[in-house]
């Protein structure tokens, strides 16, 4: 069977219009790494004791701490050095939260935590909150390589279009 060059580009573009776009681009959602949860040994009572300090790891005074756990929110304020306390909690996962950073602890009454569990929360508080990396899924100006491939296929059917027109035109 013989196909002109007005069929073929007709046949290319209709396949490129058909497949999905995250077939063509790549899923623009990117699956991240599950949260890692510290194990935390309570204290006496069911006090959870933890310090929150500052990027170069100076105490940070009168910070609102917001604990989340199944039983339901509890918030602190940090002393001048840095540290605070909350009563009364029974175990279980919960989420440390401090101005926007977010961290998952897993709270354990108090003679049953694993080895080598922390008695205290450490949380680094920074104001600013910037996550510096690199992208090392980019290829060239940011693309990743499902992209590249898109970009290719389109200019692909631009090229063939306009060579189809000319066609057209002799």
């Amino acid at each position: 069977m013989h196909f002109s060059l007005r069929q073929l580009t007709a046949l290319f573009m209709a396949v490129l219009f058909v497949l999905p776009a995250n077939v063509i681009a790549g899923s623009a959602a990117r699956p991240y790494a599950k949260p890692k949860l510290r194990n935390v040994e309570l204290a006496q009572g069911g006090e959870v004791h933890g310090r929150v300090l500052d990027i170069h790891g100076r105490p940070v005074a009168d910070t609102t701490v917001r604990i989340s756990t199944k039983e339901g929110k509890r918030i602190a304020k940090t002393n001048e050095n840095g540290q605070f306390t909350l009563p009364g909690l029974k175990g279980g996962v919960c989420v440390v939260k401090v101005g926007e950073a977010s961290y998952g602890a897993r709270l354990w009454r108090r003679g049953t935590a694993p080895p080598k569990s922390l008695k205290q929360f450490s949380v680094v508080n920074d104001p600013k909150f910037v996550v510096r990396g690199e992208d090392t899924d980019s290829l060239l100006f940011g693309l990743t390589q499902p992209q590249l491939l898109a970009l290719a296929l389109v200019a692909g059917g631009i090229v063939a279009i306009a060579v189809a027109a000319n066609d057209d035109a002799s």
